[in-house]
Parts: structure tokens; C-alpha cells; sequence
């Protein structure tokens, strides 16, 4: 999958071969793209040839907008004109600039003119990058040209990626799934949590029962539950303590009831059955 990144990109020698006829306002052959930048990106022919398109009265503005992220908010303050007639020559983007009769324009005539060091064109586009970041694949939109002064040299151009917007996805996606992971760990601690807590009280019952005088008949299923449902240690205590008081209570019927064959068959015996059989004998 290509990354999608916005790029700021500043072409060196811009100026080289570019005219300016003062009357029309029209500066003629300004160099917008190249084929690759200091910082290794490649810029195919094809690339460039298809994008030329796009540069087609897209906007130039002195400067870049004040706000990295948003790269399409500008002022009509700093409105320098707008591309007309681009072209690919000699491996590179070219187009060539309508001023307009406002104060910015009068400052970029001015500047081309002078030949001012440091000013250079830096397009912003949105691209998709290679996946390994080496190439630029494609050119989707040119959102402006900006002038800008003493932006970074490079051999043919150099671009500066702004990749706030990217980044700050990026970040919110990771922060998405970290709370996603944080949430699915929290269940499954609680999870853990119960069956431990479930599992001591298990040993715990078996540990007390087997310390009681109780036999094994006497401890029916809902019996077992109850001292598991036990708030404390000691309503366990209680709770067998009580049933023994109950089985000494009826020592005499005791004998017969645990020497019932149908007592010791019936595993899932019922506390009601238990107490009615004691009673019966």
C-alpha cells in the first residue's frame, strides 16, 4: 500500500530560463518540479508528465500557510497569481505565472527581478510514496505554489514533508488500538481476578470440610454452594458448624439415614431431601 503524505517541495534554479514581461504581468518558464530531491525521493518522467495537469491555474502565494496542517487556508492577502500553460521540458515540471495587480504580486515581481538570493518556489502537493519512501508514485493534487526565502537547497529541488496530519492520524490510530488492548487486558484480569478468587474459595471450603466432622453424605450440592457463596471465612465456619449441630441433633436417625443404600446412590441429594429423610427416621 503507497503512503499518502502531503509534500512541500522547493525547486532549485527556478529562475533558469525564466522570462518576465513587466507590461502582461506574466513571468514565463518558472521551473516547478524535478526528478529528485536531496533527500532521495525519485520523481519518474511518468510521474511528472501525468501531473502536469494539475498544476493548470493552481494558485501561487508568498509564503507558506501560517498553519502546517492546514495547507489550504490562506489569505487573499498573500495571493501571488495563479500557473497557466504547465508543461514537462527538459525533465522538469515548467508553467508560467499570471500576476495579479495586488501587493504580493508587486513583491514577487520585484523579487524575480532583483534575483534576490535565497527565494525559491516550493509547490505543496499531496503524493503517494513508495513503500519504502524512496519514491514518489504519484502526484494526486497540487494544492498551491509558494514563494518562499531561504528555503533548503538541493541538487534539483528540495521538499520538507509535512506530515503533521499524517503523523497525528498515525498516532491516533496507535492510541486507538493501545486503549483497545488496555480495555481487552482490564476483562481479561478481571476474568482471572474471579477465577482466582473462586479457586481459593474452593480450597477453602474443601480445607474446612475436611477439618469438619462432617461425612461426605452430608454435603449436598446446595450445601457445598452455600459455603462457597460465604461472604467470610467465618459464615463458612457457621454455616458447618450448624450442620453438624443439626446431624448430632439426630444421632439416632443419623445411623439409618447414612446406611441407606438410596442416600449414598442419590450424588445430587438436595438439602430438603437431606433434612425430610432425618426427620422420617
Amino acid at each position: 500500500m503507497h503512503e499518502k503524505v502531503t509534500l512541500k517541495e522547493r525547486c532549485q534554479h527556478w529562475q533558469d530560463g525564466l522570462t518576465v514581461d513587466q507590461n502582461s504581468r506574466m513571468v514565463t518558464g518558472v521551473a516547478l518540479a524535478g526528478p529528485q530531491s536531496k533527500n532521495g525521493y525519485r520523481y519518474s518522467e511518468q510521474v511528472l508528465t501525468e501531473s502536469v495537469p494539475l498544476y493548470d491555474h493552481k494558485p501561487v502565494f508568498l509564503d507558506h500557510a501560517p498553519h502546517a496542517t492546514k495547507p489550504m487556508e490562506r489569505s487573499t492577502r498573500d495571493l501571488v497569481g495563479h500557473i497557466i500553460n504547465p508543461r514537462f521540458e527538459n525533465g522538469r515540471v515548467r508553467g508560467d505565472i499570471l500576476v495579479l495587480e495586488t501587493e504580493s504580486g508587486q513583491t514577487f515581481l520585484q523579487l524575480v527581478k532583483s534575483g534576490a538570493p535565497g527565494v525559491g518556489m516550493s509547490h505543496v502537493v499531496l503524493a503517494r510514496r513508495s513503500a519504502d519512501s524512496a519514491q514518489v508514485v504519484a502526484i494526486e493534487e497540487v494544492i498551491s505554489v509558494d514563494v518562499v526565502v531561504n528555503p533548503a537547497t538541493t541538487t534539483t529541488f528540495q521538499e520538507s514533508c509535512d506530515n503533521d496530519t499524517t503523523r497525528f492520524t498515525r498516532l491516533q490510530e496507535r492510541l486507538d488500538r493501545l486503549n483497545s488492548e488496555r480495555d481487552q487486558l482490564r476483562s481479561e484480569l478481571s476474568d482471572a481476578r474471579c477465577q482466582l478468587v473462586a479457586l481459593q474459595r474452593e480450597c477453602l471450603v474443601n480445607e474446612l470440610l475436611e477439618g469438619s466432622s462432617l461425612p461426605s453424605t452430608a454435603v449436598t450440592n446446595l450445601f457445598r454452594e452455600q459455603l462457597r457463596l460465604a461472604a467470610t471465612e467465618q459464615e463458612c465456619r457457621n454455616l458447618i458448624h450448624d450442620r453438624e449441630q443439626l446431624l448430632t441433633a439426630n444421632h439416632r436417625a443419623l445411623a439409618p439415614v447414612m446406611s441407606d443404600s438410596r442416600f449414598h446412590e442419590s450424588r445430587g441429594i438436595t438439602d430438603d431431601e437431606f433434612i425430610r429423610r432425618l426427620k422420617h427416621r
